[in-house]
């Protein structure tokens, strides 16, 4: 067999049936890095008869001179289990690369590590790819470790939501708190619809802050992905109207059950069980009376709704993946991203997609010395299962070459692209 660089059609077609496919690996991403300054070839490794047995997409771009650094994302679409073929593969895309001076190749497969319960715990009855590791140190992979946190390009740790539930059921399974917190979405008027192109600059407003990246960053994906409908734009929009009228009905129905409890009082003043509902009755007139407030002004002055949140969603090979979400932290006590994500899971729920990737979490589960500790009990809180894949490999093409750039401090190479740590 021999490795020869094809066309993005020749390229696509073979992902689209390849079992590990994901977007990482298509012409729309290589599109896109272009977009980023990187250089791209679409690799694939055919036998005689010109059938395929493994493909790539390479991303590129010079370290000094006309030396070169490589990155696949999310690894090769090849049969890791298949030692013969990523041998031979590995063999081959070695000569090749060198024959064009690259100093080395970055791959993070999406291969499972080790198989987890929803709470992080190993199961050892379940998957450990330890030894699929050790084959490919023997190949001259270099594994870079077990990251816990954001360390890599892409998260090594991911929160993944099986679409195998019908809709009560689904949120049934959700933590008390994220279903207490859509519910509130709810109340507060918010609504959830897919915006357009025409919508990047305010979603902007919501992520400029966190992530530095210019707005044509996400313009690029837009238009690249939307060429094959692979992209959408959620928005979430707070409705003042609804947001008054909701909140004028439940202060005057606990109006009215205050009043209830008052009047029981008054033959029963010292029972306990009356006191703590008026106590709790009266905290809800409070909030209420708030949110009458804080809708009216909103009326005042959006009569047309605001916008206050939103996430870029990605859509391949019948799984969703939340690229990016930002929502309007004045607004943060809306909970607009809760609301939003169930309403992308409730729509994909009676599809033909399998799962939803809620992207990046971290591998530490406690809440002691974790700053993603909220990130995570969000995430997890929408009964996720917990995906920890095997990591980063460097590729060494040019020995020499490459242990000079591992010692430079001063050279970085890669982006952080994909990752959705909110």
């Amino acid at each position: 067999m021999k490795l020869y660089e094809v066309s993005k059609d020749v390229f696509d077609e073979f992902a689209s049936r390849n079992k590990i496919r994901n977007f990482y690996q298509t012409s729309e991403y290589g599109d896109w890095m272009e977009k980023r300054g990187y250089k791209c070839m679409y690799l694939a490794f055919m036998d005689d008869v010109r059938t395929i047995h493994a493909a790539t997409l390479i991303i590129y771009k010079n370290v000094f001179a006309d030396y070169k650094y490589g990155y696949a994302p999310r690894g090769f679409l090849i049969n890791y289990t298949d030692e013969s073929i990523f041998r031979e593969f590995t063999r081959h895309l070695k000569l090749f690369l060198k024959a064009r001076n690259f100093a080395y190749l970055k791959i993070d497969p999406p291969i499972i590590y080790k198989s987890r319960d929803k709470k992080g715990n190993y199961n050892i009855s379940g998957k450990n790819n330890t030894p699929l590791i050790e084959r490919m140190k023997s190949l001259g992979y270099i594994h870079l470790g077990f990251n816990n946190n954001f360390e890599a390009l892409k998260p090594r740790w991911n929160a993944v939501i099986k679409l195998d539930k019908n809709e009560n059921e689904m949120f049934k399974s959700f933590s008390k708190d994220i279903r207490n917190k859509i519910n509130n979405s709810k109340r507060k008027g918010l609504i959830v619809y897919k915006g357009s192109k025409e919508d990047i600059p305010v979603f902007y407003e919501f992520i400029k802050k966190n992530y530095d990246r210019p707005i044509s960053y996400y313009y690029d994906y837009y238009e690249i992905f939307k060429r094959r409908d692979m992209i959408d734009l959620y928005l979430v929009k707070l409705d003042p109207i609804t947001y008054l009228e909701t909140s004028k009905y439940l202060y005057e129905n606990e109006l009215d059950n205050n009043s209830q409890i008052v009047e029981k009082m008054r033959f029963n003043y010292n029972n306990k069980s009356l006191l703590n509902k008026k106590i709790e009755s009266d905290k809800l007139l409070n909030t209420y009376k708030k949110d009458v407030a804080l809708a009216t002004k909103l009326l005042s002055e959006h009569p047309e709704g605001l916008i206050i949140g939103g996430s870029m969603v990605i859509k391949y090979n019948k799984q969703l993946q939340f690229l990016i979400d930002g929502i309007d932290e004045n607004y943060k006590s809306f909970n607009p991203n809760h609301l939003l994500k169930w309403t992308v899971i409730r729509e994909y729920l009676n599809s033909n997609y399998y799962y939803i990737d809620l992207n990046g979490i971290v591998g530490n589960f406690s809440s002691e010395n974790n700053p993603y500790y909220g990130l995570n009990k969000f995430k997890l809180g929408f009964n996720s299962d917990v995906i920890e894949y095997v990591g980063e490999f460097n590729l060494p093409i040019n020995q020499p070459l490459y242990h000079l750039i591992q010692k430079s401090s001063s050279l970085g190479f890669g982006v952080n692209i994909g990752t959705n740590r909110k």
